[in-house]
């Protein structure tokens, strides 16, 4: 189906600044904020419906309004990040403000669901929705951490869509700000957010002599192999699409891993990873990377409120070769093992940011791997600005841009008929023809059909 085009009109951008005066001064960033993978953009989308009739209200002026008000407790947001000594990056709070456009596009709710790929990830109209949308790390420093845009449609609906500097928050740190927005704009003489945001970087300094306790294998970047994908991957046009997962193509999942307590995490993950392996060389090595919220299971605990990154990311490696040639429950076996070494050990955070700080901050382990972050207990969709439960919300693409052989795969709950997940994949063209098959009673298999490599050939078992 043709890409649905639309007239759009696009205001001046706006710098929001907090409503009161806030602190000047520069915030430390931990090493887990300040690894050279967070330095890109988060993007966010949320679909919303019209108003009942005889409750009209410009949501561009509420949430601008708002947003404001919601600078003046996350005032770090309205900062600049600037580069420290050794090229670590500070936050210089300098209270220059956010940006804000207010849009208006002349089409429909229901155009956008009928066209390919509907409202789910990737957002096809996203450079519509989000003028001010950056990839990779371009604009890290001296530029704003957070740029907003509301698009109103001509149903009387809207388009919330933002981008969040990784740097300041983790995605878990971003739901906490848009739900205080949120409070704001249907209590807009709210004096305090329900829950307050904690700074507390100072927590997770490293060891006045640091002193790793575990190897961490996810800021390596030498890969054993005759091939260098990320070569490969440098040559391939990087596309995006999505696929959705019932319940039931889970449970059925789920059936053929003889483990107890298997999760979907683990068990897509290990489906997706595989898929992805398929198409490297089969001599090469590669990497699934996970991230982990550590915020309350790792030493020392961090407070509620906690709006950082607060992510660690394990790695598992494995010959290509011998992942395809293992059945499902292999790969399920390694996800399983390697998020128990990491919860089981409490000072693995503590480990990673003294690994951190005498390794320096490496751009993770970039060469062919495959990450996968859970993004399904965010609730998202459930972020009400006064106009009921969003569409869709949630991020409104995959991957992270000029990251070379990393790709990145947003795992969210999605509401299409039926509850399910949704993935959010970046695909060379080879990918592209990826599908699910449904044979006795909905077991699923992913099947990558590759011109020159059919999966035959791999010995692929499910």
């Amino acid at each position: 189906m043709a890409k649905l085009r639309f007239p759009v009109v696009i205001g001046e951008a706006e710098l929001i600044l907090p409503e009161s005066p806030t602190p000047v001064e520069f915030k430390y960033l931990s090493n887990l904020d300040d690894l050279v993978f967070f330095r890109h953009h988060m993007p966010f989308i949320h679909y919303y419906n019209s108003r009942h009739e005889g409750e009209l209200c410009d949501p561009a002026a509420v949430i601008r309004r708002a947003l404001s008000k919601a600078l003046v407790h996350y005032y770090p947001l309205a900062g600049r990040l600037r580069h420290g000594e050794n090229g670590k990056l500070v936050v210089d709070c300098c209270a220059e403000g956010v940006v804000f456009r207010d849009v208006e596009a002349d089409v429909t709710l229901e155009q956008l669901k009928m066209v390919a790929g509907g409202l789910r990830p990737p957002s096809p109209y996203l450079s519509e929705f989000l003028v001010d949308d950056v990839k990779g790390g371009a604009f890290i420093t001296d530029s704003p951490l957070l740029c907003m845009q509301v698009t109103r449609l001509k149903c009387g609906g809207f388009v919330l869509a933002y981008r969040v500097n990784h740097c300041i928050c983790d995605a878990y740190g971003a739901f906490q700000f848009i739900k205080y927005l949120s409070e704001l704009v249907r209590e807009p003489n709210r004096s305090s957010p329900t829950q307050p945001p904690v700074w507390s970087r100072e927590l997770l300094v490293p060891n006045s002599t640091p002193c790793p306790l575990f190897p961490h294998t996810e800021y390596h970047l030498n890969i054993n192999s005759k091939h260098d994908t990320s070569k490969l991957m440098r040559t391939q046009k990087l596309t995006q699409t999505s696929i959705f997962l019932t319940g039931h193509d889970v449970f059925a999942l789920k059936s053929k891993i003889n483990k107890p307590k298997t999760t979907t995490f683990e068990v897509i993950t290990a489906l997706l990873w595989r898929a992805w392996a398929c198409f490297l060389a089969l001599d090469c090595e590669t990497r699934l990377v996970f991230p982990i919220d550590t915020r309350r299971s790792h030493t020392p605990v961090l407070p509620v409120g906690y709006y950082g990154v607060a992510l660690i990311t394990p790695c598992t490696i494995i010959h290509a070769k011998q992942l395809v040639s293992q059945p499902l429950s292999f790969a399920v076996g390694l996800i399983s093992e390697l998020k128990s070494k990491v919860q089981d050990h409490k000072e693995y955070r503590s480990s990673a940011i003294d690994f951190i700080e005498m390794n320096g901050r490496s751009r993770f382990c970039n060469k062919v791997a495959f990450a996968v972050s859970d993004l399904s207990k965010l609730r998202f969709d459930k972020v009400d600005m006064g106009w009921g439960q969003c569409l869709y919300g949630g991020f409104a693409r995959a991957g992270v841009g000029d990251v070379p052989g990393l790709m990145v795969a947003p795992l969210v709950r999605y509401k299409e008929r039926r509850m399910g997940w949704r993935v959010c994949l970046p695909l060379s063209h080879c990918l592209l023809r990826l599908w699910m098959c449904f044979k006795r009673r909905c077991v699923v298999r992913l099947i990558a059909l590759m011109p020159s490599h059919p999966l035959s050939r791999f010995g692929y078992k499910y």
